[in-house]
């Protein structure tokens, strides 16, 4: 099986397995099995061959209620990245932490001097939320994602993910998943729609994701 086509899969498979109520699991599943080269390239190569750290920082207002969000989206593009992009090397998301723990935060750069990275994507979370209403999940966040060349400081890559939503045509009934059941999957397909920046996939995957019924 080629293995953009096995990722897909095992994206769907656990769209399924995390909220098994879905009446699009099986529909999700059976287009996954249709494989495809990846035919959507990459927008950003330069991570190939890389030692690369990846940090999410919340802005303010997020900095407490969702920080642990922040590093969970962190370490889930950094473990996709490791994975998909060739010769990669990806430093452990504990590592980045513990920077980030011990020192007063100045800038992504200083950040991957400090662990000896080549470069740092850097992720800027300006909205992260689960809730539609009261009774409803639907997660939507904004997301500002660059990548640093530590040497120059130079930024190399920069993309904006403005109001990303998903479900993206529907909401959960908040009687069917509990909270970090929904934050879970929510968080899965937001790293997913950053770490495909660096990667190639395949377009079908897209589909099936924003096809999602719920």
């Amino acid at each position: 099986m080629h293995a953009s086509a096995n990722g897909g899969f095992r994206l769907a498979a656990l769209a399924c397995l995390a909220l098994p109520a879905l009446t699009g699991c099986s529909t999700l599943l059976t287009a996954a099995y249709l494989l495809q080269p990846a035919d959507v390239p990459a927008e950003f190569n330069g991570l190939r061959g890389k030692h690369v750290a990846i940090a999410c920082r919340p802005i303010v207002e997020l900095e407490f209620s969702d920080a642990g969000s922040a590093r969970e989206l962190a370490n889930l593009v950094g473990s996709q990245v490791q994975a998909k992009v060739r010769r990669a090397r990806v430093i452990g998301q504990h590592e980045v932490a513990r920077w980030i723990d011990e020192n007063a935060w100045v800038d992504y750069p200083t950040l991957g001097k400090s662990l000896d990275a080549d470069l740092v994507v850097g992720i800027d979370l300006e909205q992260f939320r689960l809730h539609e209403g009261s009774t409803l999940y639907r997660g939507r966040a904004t997301a500002h994602v660059r990548v640093f060349d530590v040497a120059t400081k130079e930024v190399l890559f920069d993309k904006r993910f403005d109001d990303f939503s998903f479900p993206a045509n529907s909401a959960i009934p908040a009687t069917d998943r509990s909270e970090p059941e929904f934050r879970a999957m929510f968080l899965q397909m937001l790293s997913q729609k950053v770490s495909r920046c660096f990667h190639a996939y395949e377009s079908r995957e897209v589909f099936a994701e924003d096809s999602l019924t719920f």
